[in-house]
């Protein structure tokens, strides 16, 4: 369908779409905005001829529609680490609740604080110190020493072994030296690595882009998602067919049409790499025109339509 072409939907037609949906919508608003004083209110007395201010800009949609998966990452890892290296961490707490995905900024793993625990150190055997032979002593737990005592008459010279107990071992035969794997902190502590509880959705994300640059893009585009069969635009199955014949099937063109099928086009290969994202419809080019009005009270508003003139939708900020 690539090689067809349409038309626009008329001036006054897209007009009076609007009036009857705003009347529809807020008489009350209506009645302030275009009524005159004294006199019963009447939608035949709003034209375009006279609250539509010229010139009228002619633009172009692109919409296509994708579906995003969002399911949690899977696996964890492990560490286990000094008492000191815990604070050093930023742990993240969920109390079994799930997150939106699209609000969440940092990695998809993170550390667990409820997954913090001891673990009794293997080297030390949880002590926080290893005994060794003490150096002074040998391990003895006693210093002995040789004293000269001399002996009888003749004063003899005899050697007499002195001991008392170490003062480096406090008579134990041991030290304790701080365990070099634990710190002396008697426990290594291990904590999880998991994937963040990421809520598993399944949804239908319109996306649009317009050339007339409107900021109402977003509502546009969920309009057209629920409206999408009362809209009548051309279809296309992939971004070449579309930039080599859309001039042709408008009957209009210029460079903010261009860049928008561009921009549009570089978002479609983002989503057809993206893991999470399924695209779900084909690509629609719709005409779309911008209507700038002023009510007969001053108020600025704008009037889109979007689609052909045998089926188009109306989208305003009146």
């Amino acid at each position: 369908m690539g090689d067809v072409r349409i038309k626009t939907p008329n001036l006054d037609d897209i007009f009076e779409k609007w009036k009857q949906s705003a009347v529809r919508k807020d008489r009350k608003k209506m009645e302030k905005q275009f009524g005159t004083k004294g006199a019963v209110f009447s939608l035949d007395a709003i034209s375009a001829a006279e609250y539509v201010v010229p010139p009228a800009l002619k633009g172009a949609a692109i919409y296509f529609s994708i579906k995003k998966t969002v399911a949690p990452a899977k696996g964890k890892e492990e560490n286990l680490v000094m008492a000191p290296r815990v604070s050093r961490e930023t742990f993240y707490s969920f109390k079994g609740k799930n997150v939106n995905k699209d609000n969440w900024k940092g990695d998809e793993k993170v550390p667990i604080y409820e997954s913090i625990a001891a673990v009794p150190c293997k080297t030390c055997g949880g002590k926080g110190y290893i005994d060794d032979k003490c150096r002074s002593c040998k391990g003895s737990g006693k210093i002995e020493e040789n004293l000269n005592v001399l002996e009888g008459e003749d004063q003899n010279k005899v050697k007499k072994v002195f001991s008392y107990p170490c003062g480096e071992c406090y008579g134990t035969g041991k030290v304790q030296n701080p365990c070099k794997e634990c710190g002396g902190h008697k426990n290594l502590y291990k904590f999880e690595i998991q994937p963040v509880p990421f809520q598993s959705v399944v949804t239908g994300v319109p996306v649009l882009h317009s050339s007339l640059q409107t900021k109402y893009e977003k509502e546009i585009g969920k309009d057209l998602q629920d409206l999408i069969e009362s809209v009548e635009g051309i279809k296309f199955n992939n971004f070449k067919d579309l930039d080599d014949k859309a001039e042709g099937s408008l009957g209009y063109w210029d460079k903010n049409v261009k860049k928008t099928i561009n921009s549009a086009g570089s978002d479609y290969k983002n989503y057809e790499k993206d893991k999470d994202t399924q695209i779900v419809t084909q690509i629609y080019l719709f005409p779309m025109i911008q209507l700038n009005c002023k009510s007969k009270k001053g108020s600025k508003f704008e009037i889109y339509s979007i689609g052909s003139d045998q089926k188009f939708m109306i989208f305003s900020n009146f």
